[in-house]
């Protein structure tokens, strides 16, 4: 079980006040965790199937930035690679990406409703929501606005909070912010991502992964990364989280 002091040296250990010194998301991430497993889930390839449209937004954007656009012949050649073999493989400077990713995002505003949650996955989710057994989050590199819209959309209302990260690189710092700020055990923590960012992003941040092969990347790509759990149905997350 998980305890709020947990990794104190004991002359830290609480005095009667060392509680209320605790930041106030610690105190109240520890006490309402304790006993629940948190399920955090990406979004883009996870949640919604947006690789269609994160494509025609690459290709958009491609004579803004000066990279070449993308086949729709290669994608399935482009889902074996990590992102810094995608991101060299179109000849694109790393100090590029960022502003790359900021306003993609915002043009995926206007068409995120074209996009759906894969087949399947609605159903199970809203298992794993009503049994009570889990928190579930979402931690995303899409824009807030764009999820919100999503979620909305599709009746998706499962989830406590949605947290956002700029970084198209690595997730690990965000990740571990979100550990820090609910208080929990990283290993009570349960990622679900579709890329190899999210599975390396996660495993160092302590937390356990839950990949997912029906986003971006393969399951060869995925189990390089060596997550936890490899998924190819939304209804295998039913065997890591079971509802009964």
């Amino acid at each position: 079980m998980y305890s709020p002091f947990q990794g104190l040296e004991p002359a830290q250990k609480p005095d009667a006040f060392y509680w209320f010194r605790l930041p106030l998301g610690h105190r109240v991430g520890a006490l309402m965790n304790t006993n629940k497993p948190t399920i955090l889930f990406d979004f883009d390839g996870t949640l919604a199937e947006t690789m269609m449209l994160i494509h025609d937004v690459f290709n958009r954007l491609s004579g803004v930035y000066g990279y070449r656009q993308m086949h729709e012949e290669e994608i399935g050649e482009l889902r074996h690679m990590g992102i810094h073999e995608f991101v060299a493989h179109f000849g694109i400077p790393v100090w590029k990406v960022p502003l790359i990713a900021i306003h993609a995002r915002r043009l995926m505003h206007g068409d995120i409703h074209e996009t759906h949650p894969p087949k399947g996955l609605v159903d199970v989710l809203t298992q794993i929501h009503d049994s009570g057994r889990y928190h579930m989050d979402i931690l995303s590199s899409n824009r807030r606005k764009n999820v919100l819209k999503f979620l909305e959309e599709h009746s998706m209302g499962w989830f406590d909070e949605v947290h956002t990260t700029r970084s198209i690189l690595s997730k690990k710092r965000r990740v571990k912010k979100y550990i820090r700020e609910k208080g929990i055990d990283p290993q009570t923590l349960y990622y679900v991502g579709d890329t190899s960012v999210d599975v390396e992003s996660a495993r160092l941040a302590g937390a356990k992964v839950v990949a997912v092969t029906w986003g971006l990347n393969t399951a060869e790509a995925l189990a390089r990364s060596r997550p936890d759990y490899l998924v190819d149905h939304p209804r295998q997350l039913l065997d890591i989280f079971p509802t009964d």
